[in-house]
């Protein structure tokens, strides 16, 4: 928005305010999805009961089938760090694994980052005396 207003020695309409938010999100969330993404894999550790004793317990895609799943599982979450679940991640997919799913938020999130960011930009500018 500085360049903007540096360039056209004007404040930035509401459009280039949008456009500057939507960029600014974009770059935003693809720099941080890496970390998404290990979120959601830790969420999704946990235990499936199988039939008699055995129980399958998730492991970050795989499973184990074990009568011992219970103590597994808590191993599993006691280990689960965000480093251990990043570096599992990197080894069994790749760079291109951490970011397995970021076309679907280059298409949400831009819109709603623009939104948020101008409406922030214009109640300010109307809270904040002259």
């Amino acid at each position: 928005k500085k360049q903007i207003a540096q360039m056209t020695g004007r404040e930035p309409t509401t459009i280039e305010r949008m456009q500057c938010g939507a960029l600014a999100g974009l770059v935003a969330q693809s720099m941080t999805y890496p970390l998404e993404v290990t979120r959601r894999r830790m969420q999704t550790i946990g235990i499936v009961r199988a039939a008699g004793t055995d129980a399958a317990v998730n492991v970050l895609g795989g499973t184990i089938r074990t009568s011992k799943a219970h103590r597994v599982a808590q191993t599993l979450e006691k280990d689960a760090t965000m480093l251990a679940t990043l570096t599992h991640v990197l080894r069994e997919q790749g760079l291109r694994g951490l970011f397995k799913g970021v076309s679907m938020n280059w298409v949400k999130g831009p819109v709603a980052f623009s939104i948020s960011f101008t409406t922030f930009d214009i109640i300010k500018k109307k809270l904040t005396p002259d």
